[in-house]
């Protein structure tokens, strides 16, 4: 193992809204020092923003920073990679898209020898390499809030759908232990899982299949905020929105207002700028000299948002 888990007990920033991000490459100006950055996509609302903290962070700090939009696929995030390694990069990341398949990019930069910095998801063998720092939140926490959430909602057990993300995401896997443990022995049943790929439309469509295939069912829990944004759709479509509660993950703008508005019950909030200033003060010590095996990976902790303190959150 490389290293341990640095837990970073930072404060809760207020989730604030930006202005939107272009979808190519960005090579903005500033210093002899290139940072490479493969965001796994733009179209899902959190690494929209998370893409635009780190932008902003980094270019605080001098440092140049060149973006790069996968569109969610992994062949194409691996190709930026390389072409952050090709046009010299002092050290690239990515919101990496996949736990296995984004190893030719991690290898990639190891035979390089160049850091690897992935946010958000981990690769898998990153622990064997010194130049590889994990930045993000840990998801098993994700998961396990959720759990928790459900125990107090519904103390008599209830019935629950899981939508999640690819199995082979190590975000699946994480938070999908989290919640089976929270609900060891509660008599809150799962009925069934759909890997709904994280997205809103795909989500949306699964929910209106579940309204026909069961009778009834008292909470859908999904991997990600873009997800229950969709199933919140279906239900108010189906007039079916005051009886079934919708959890997520990542504390989106849209999903705040969700909850504020009583159409959600709860997120697990990723702090997006926390994360992404993190890893704008990694940049800057590998800029001034600091060997990355010296410095730890950075985890920051998950919030529960619900009704009771969304306010806290919007801006």
């Amino acid at each position: 193992m490389k290293k341990q888990l640095l837990a970073a007990v930072l404060s809760v920033t207020t989730v604030a809204a930006l202005a939107g991000c272009s979808a190519g490459g960005d090579s903005p100006s500033g210093g002899d020092f290139l940072v490479g950055f493969a965001n796994n996509s733009d179209t899902y609302s959190y690494c929209a923003k998370f893409r635009a903290y780190l932008t902003e962070a980094t270019e605080a700090k001098g440092i140049t920073i060149s973006v790069t939009d996968a569109g969610g696929d992994t062949n194409v995030q691996n190709g930026q990679i390389d072409d952050f390694i090709s046009q010299n990069a002092n050290v690239v990341s990515a919101i990496s898209n996949d736990l296995d398949g984004s190893i030719p990019a991690l290898e990639a930069a190891r035979s390089a020898g160049i850091p690897y910095i992935s946010f958000l998801t981990s690769v898998s063998g990153g622990d064997d390499y010194d130049g590889y720092i994990y930045v993000g939140s840990t998801n098993y926490d994700a998961g396990e809030q959720q759990g928790k959430y459900l125990c107090e909602a519904f103390p008599d057990g209830a019935k629950v759908l899981y939508f999640t993300g690819a199995p082979n995401d190590q975000q699946y896997i994480d938070r999908k232990q989290g919640l089976e443990e929270a609900l060891e022995g509660s008599g809150i049943e799962i009925l069934d899982e759909y890997n709904v790929e994280n997205a809103r439309d795909l989500a949306m469509s699964t929910t209106e299949d579940c309204l026909l295939s069961y009778e009834s069912f008292d909470a859908i829990v999904c991997q990600s905020d873009d997800a229950a944004l969709g199933v919140v759709e279906a239900l108010k479509s189906a007039g079916k929105a005051s009886e079934v509660q919708v959890l997520g993950v990542d504390g989106s703008d849209d999903a705040l207002a969700a909850i504020q508005a009583g159409e959600m019950a709860m997120t697990a909030l990723q702090d997006a700028k926390a994360q992404a200033e993190a890893g704008a003060d990694i940049f800057e010590q590998l800029k001034n000299g600091t060997d990355p095996k010296d410095i730890a990976d950075m985890n920051i902790p998950f919030q529960i948002v619900t009704s009771e303190n969304v306010s806290e959150y919007l801006s």
